[in-house]
């Protein structure tokens, strides 16, 4: 690493804008320089302590109204404190944090996994199937007045070109993204639809009728194209959901105890066999059983997987590791006891290699994670 991008990342630090992997990093560093097994540092002595070491930062290295030499700042440096003395190494030799990114993800992680990507099949009404992950980019086929291209981004679009005087709706389309895949589709009406890891979508060439209708397994959120006159409806294996035009989320994979519907624009009405319910933007309709519950939350953390973060917030270590299952494709072996841990809050970015995922989630609870091919076993 060269001195200007540690430099960077030290500014980074001291701003408090450093991402969870960047934070522990530095705070590894700090630690195991500073706070050696000879000073047992109390938990406020190490946040002084922290304190301290930023504002040596930014005086001696980001203070741009001082000129001097290298040879005399060398010297200050050496002459200010332990805590300086060991940032200027760290800024001016730049390796020390090669080092510790070395360390830190040790050989629990010798075997580390990709994150996932835009993988999905694509399944026609004539039978035929798609694999997007190795197909051509451009025009993939023709049916029934339907033009479907597919782009480099991972975009798969649905363009009527002619649909005749009687369109039939009753030939269906499937996409479904396997573990570790996503994708994204413009569907024929121009609703467009993200798909999260694990996700299967059915819909018609045309949408003709009264009702635009489509079918979900798993997770997806939708930007429906507004057509009052035809309501656009989301089935699932147990609920409904109508809009006329909205922006939401539905998370419906078969292994969660709960259905969410997530609302960012619009309204939407949820309903089963038994009730419905209506929500505003900024509301979520959780689907526990055959009863709904609607709460307020942060409608971001909902679509989290679609702008390409996991955020967590208070959120359980098993809810977090189905996440983290469907998008890795591996399977989590837990042992005894591990239900008690505190719910967990934190972010990072979904492409990342898991092990930065793991680390991340070893700094906020009492667990440590052993990658075993694509089994990761919970401690």
């Amino acid at each position: 690493m060269k001195t200007d991008q540690a430099k960077s990342l030290l500014k980074k630090y001291i701003d408090e804008n450093t991402n969870p992997k960047e934070q522990y990093l530095i705070d590894s560093f700090i630690e195991e320089q500073l706070l050696s097994n000879s000073w047992d540092a109390s938990e406020t002595e190490k946040q002084a302590l922290g304190l301290k070491v930023k504002q040596l930062i930014e005086n001696e290295l980001f203070d741009n109204k001082k000129t001097v030499s290298p040879k005399a700042k060398s010297i200050k440096l050496w002459q200010i404190s332990a805590a300086a003395a060991v940032i200027a190494v760290f800024i001016l030799g730049g390796l020390y944090l090669v080092k510790i990114k070395n360390e830190s993800f040790d050989n629990r992680f010798a075997n580390d996994i990709k994150p996932g990507g835009n993988e999905a099949v694509l399944t026609l009404s004539d039978g035929r199937k798609i694999n997007l992950a190795t197909s051509k980019t451009g025009e993939l086929a023709k049916l029934d007045g339907i033009s479907i291209k597919k782009s480099a981004s991972g975009l798969l679009v649905f363009s009527v070109l002619n649909a005749g005087k009687n369109p039939d709706s009753n030939k269906y389309n499937t996409i479904e993204t396997p573990l570790g895949g996503q994708y994204q589709v413009d569907l024929p009406d121009g609703t467009k639809v993200w798909l999260n890891a694990g996700t299967k979508l059915k819909f018609p060439n045309h949408f003709a009728g009264a009702k635009r209708i489509i079918e979900l397994g798993g997770e997806a959120y939708f930007e429906v194209a507004k057509d009052k006159n035809h309501p656009f409806l989301v089935n699932s294996a147990t609920q409904e959901v109508e809009v006329l035009g909205t922006h939401f989320n539905i998370n419906s994979y078969s292994n969660e105890p709960v259905v969410k519907t997530t609302l960012l624009e619009g309204a939407v009405k949820v309903s089963n066999s038994n009730t419905e319910k209506i929500i505003a933007p900024g509301e979520q309709a959780i689907l526990s059983g055959s009863h709904f519950d609607v709460r307020q939350i942060d409608p971001i953390t909902a679509v989290d997987w679609k702008n390409g973060e996991f955020r967590f917030q208070d959120e359980s270590l098993k809810s977090i590791l189905r996440k983290l299952s469907r998008w890795y494709g591996v399977k989590f072996v837990l042992e005894e006891g591990i239900d008690n841990l505190p719910a967990f809050s934190g972010s990072v970015s979904r492409f990342d290699q898991i092990s930065v995922v793991l680390k991340m989630l070893e700094e906020t609870g009492n667990i440590k994670f052993y990658i075993n091919g694509n089994i990761v076993t919970v401690k």
